[in-house]
């Protein structure tokens, strides 16, 4: 290609190399001079302009890209037509885009006249979005580089699309006495809206106890019903071969593929089958939506790909999805401010509609002489925790009314019918900008103690690492551990919080990040009853009764 300033008398037929203004309007680059430009730039005053001309053998970029398009097509995609030396390819359905990154190396390697970029190894996919693109950059590239080009892909596809195929999916989750019914239902939700989005279906969703032989005995059932592939839930994570899980997969006439993955978070996922059949053990953060592990495995298998232990392994390069609480990235370490001087903010929710309780608003009934919601935020500030934000929804006024003259602040919640979550995020957001930690408490607990909110607030602060904590009271008996509330977390978990949805509350955070809760056992756990009947209202006064004659 011939390249650079020409005479105006001779730029009749050659390309404009870069965009030129002409009277009010600008003459875009790429452009053919035709005679008219010519006259109209001479009459302008212009002597000369940057052309671009063939030499021979040469072809235009449009011929360039039609060409190599035609060489890069592969089944389940379509390309646009060739535009200023670009061509775009968009995947027909929804799937994932596979390639060898040294064929690109190659491809790329032939000239610098030539690009071709794709999205990422096994990227997913939904119709009509883009997985790669050709663009030639010069205005002429001389054939022999295309043929050059056309040699390296001969025999060999640049990149594969591969739709996903519809499953039909069966959820198992294992129970114990931690985790509440609203952690399960959550799981399921999330699991059902994961797979619609991939074109699959949770046709079958079943819970049992967590020992080998309740899974087992619920995997063959799954097999019997059909199942296309087995998802299996724990209520703990799977740390060894000889665990539960593996365990039962076996029983059921399963082989384990690999228990561990190079994807963070997703490292704790469980890889088998039972004859035809893929089983996955889902790690703790598949009970989320966010990106994780467990997705990208997913998506091998509905695109019909084996998983083998190379291709898990390639998983790494690119595996570590995201920053968590108990692992900074090193951008967070490099701009941390010094540690803030521990404060500690209260959330106390007050926006709930008790729907339990009938026409009756628990937090505005009286019991003991007080009503509910006042005896919670009197016991609040008599532990020493002033900075306290009320959510506010349901019957607004009344429960406002309850509080009145106590030095809180007032926050309300528009979207309170939405769930607990909505409310929490409310009151996070209006949180004061130096809270390093929030303790957020129910409304509907009358019988919390001063003594006790002390000591919890104690047990959290007394961590070092307590911004990054959630702290947990927990009374144990029998062996079996009851969890309650208030719960304190770390501003670690703050933006968390506010984007949890629905009626979930903190527990789908909890299972995310194990190794973050601390635990503060509790003896007595009749501060953990909140009054959601009128049967529990009854018993929390005569409770409050009987301490106040003591």
């Amino acid at each position: 290609m011939r390249f650079g300033p020409v005479d105006i008398q001779a730029c009749e037929g050659l390309i404009l190399a870069h965009s030129q203004k002409l009277g009010s309007r600008r003459i875009a680059k790429g452009s053919v001079v035709t005679a008219e430009l010519v006259k109209a730039f001479q009459q302008q005053g212009v002597a000369r302009l940057v052309c671009a001309a063939p030499e021979a053998g040469d072809l235009s970029e449009d011929e360039v890209a039609e060409r190599l398009a035609a060489a890069l097509m592969t089944k389940g995609v379509s390309c646009s037509e060739a535009a200023t030396g670009r061509v775009n390819f968009k995947v027909g359905a929804t799937g994932i885009i596979r390639y060898d990154r040294t064929l690109i190396t190659a491809l790329n390697s032939v000239d610098e006249a030539l690009t071709f970029s794709l999205v990422q190894h096994n990227q997913l996919l939904s119709a009509g979005q883009m997985a790669a693109t050709l663009k030639v950059i010069p205005y002429f590239v001389p054939e022999q580089i295309c043929q050059q080009f056309e040699q390296v892909l001969e025999g060999c596809p640049a990149f594969t699309f591969h739709p996903l195929q519809s499953w039909r999916v069966c959820l198992i989750q294992t129970m114990d006495d931690v985790l509440g019914d609203r952690v399960y239902a959550a799981t399921e939700i999330v699991t059902e809206r994961r797979l619609a989005q991939l074109g699959c279906s949770l046709a079958d969703r079943r819970r049992c106890a967590h020992d080998s032989t309740s899974v087992s005995a619920e995997i063959t059932q799954a097999l019997s019903a059909g199942a296309d592939l087995i998802l299996l839930c724990g209520c703990s994570a799977v740390v060894d071969r000889r665990d539960v899980l593996p365990v039962a997969v076996e029983q059921a006439g399963g082989q384990i593929n690999q228990l561990g993955l190079a994807v963070d978070p997703g490292n704790m996922l469980l890889a088998a089958h039972i004859g035809r059949i893929p089983v996955i053990g889902m790690p703790g953060c598949a009970r989320s939506p966010k990106l994780n592990g467990f997705d990208w495995v997913l998506h091998l298998l509905l695109a019909g790909l084996p998983l083998t232990r190379e291709e898990l392994a390639e998983m790494a390069s690119g595996g570590l999805l995201m920053e968590i609480a108990s692992r900074p990235l090193p951008r967070d370490l490099a701009t941390k401010l010094p540690p803030a001087s521990p404060h500690m903010g209260v959330i106390l929710l007050a926006a709930g509609q008790s729907r339990r309780m009938g026409e009756v608003n628990k937090l505005t009934a009286e019991i003991a002489g007080k009503p509910v919601v006042r005896h919670v935020a009197e016991a609040v500030l008599a532990a020493g925790l002033t900075d306290i934000v009320v959510v506010l929804g349901h019957d607004s006024k009344a429960v406002q009314n309850c509080l009145d003259g106590l030095p809180v602040r007032f926050v309300m919640n528009a979207d309170y019918r939405s769930g607990q979550a909505s409310s929490v995020g409310a009151g996070v957001a209006a949180l004061n900008s130096s809270a390093t930690d929030v303790m957020v408490v129910l409304g509907d607990m009358p019988l919390l103690q001063p003594s006790f909110l002390k000591a919890l607030q104690h047990h959290h602060l007394a961590n070092s690492q307590h911004e990054k904590m959630i702290g947990l009271p927990v009374h144990i008996k029998d062996g079996k551990r009851q969890l309650g509330h208030p719960v304190v977390w770390g501003r670690q978990f703050f933006s968390e919080l506010q984007r949890l949805k629905g009626d979930q509350g903190g527990r789908q955070i909890w299972a995310e990040h194990p190794a973050m809760i601390s635990y503060m056992t509790v003896d007595d756990p009749t501060a953990f009853l909140d009054t959601d009947t009128a049967d529990t209202l009854h018993q929390a006064e005569a409770l409050l009764l009987s301490k106040n004659e003591d």
